[in-house]
């Protein structure tokens, strides 16, 4: 059922958004969605930011993961969902928009059909925060980021996958066509941090 499917795109892009790989939030106009936290929030790991990852103990590698899993949980709103599934269900729902007007039409009514009945964001919620705490926490023993740099990538990646959906009143069908633009921002925050050093903010699914 194309519902289901839809339904099931949002859920990936929760868990992409989780990854720091896209997805949004925000506090604009319903449907529309800008700005947010970013630089300057607290520490997710708690701990020393000059020391190196890789030279974590088993204790405090398991305590910042925890943290940064927190910090990506805590995003993890009805408002943000019921986004997603707007800019989702206008395309990919039951009846979706063939043109940049009929889009956005369809994002709004998802979007304001899911705020007043929160139940379908509820569960995807509640399945994203299981899949997520399903993960066991990895030691990144190969890593030579600083834990200040993990957190500065972390920090940049969450901001950009706030601002990442356009609000519905922006919406085209050029959004769905490719992928979504580099970001400047999160690529020099991110420059020191490899594979093996995200895993320890995101661990990787088995």
């Amino acid at each position: 059922m194309r519902s289901t499917f839809w339904a099931g795109v949002v859920g990936v892009c929760l868990a992409c958004c989780l990854s720091g790989l896209g997805c949004g939030d925000g506090e604009a106009a319903p449907g529309d969605t800008a700005g947010g936290e970013g630089a300057g929030e607290a520490s997710c790991s708690g701990l020393d930011p000059s020391t190196v990852v890789g030279e974590l103990t088993p204790e405090e590698s398991e305590q910042a993961c925890e943290g940064y899993r927190r910090c990506s949980l805590e995003s993890v709103t009805v408002e943000f969902v019921c986004h997603m599934i707007g800019v989702m269900g206008a395309k990919f729902g039951d009846d979706p928009g063939t043109t940049d007007a009929e889009l956005r039409v369809r994002c709004a009514e998802q979007y304001q059909s899911c705020m007043a009945d929160p139940s379908q964001a509820e569960v995807l919620i509640e399945q994203t925060i299981a899949r997520v705490e399903a993960r066991p926490c990895v030691q990144s023993t190969q890593c030579t980021a600083t834990v200040a740099e993990l957190e500065a990538c972390f920090s940049a990646t969450r901001e950009r996958s706030r601002n990442v959906l356009p609000g519905c009143s922006e919406l085209t069908l050029a959004f769905y066509e490719g992928p979504a633009p580099v970001d400047d921002a999160t690529a020099a925050a991110c420059g020191a941090i490899t594979p093996d050093c995200w895993q320890l903010a995101m661990p990787p699914e088995e």
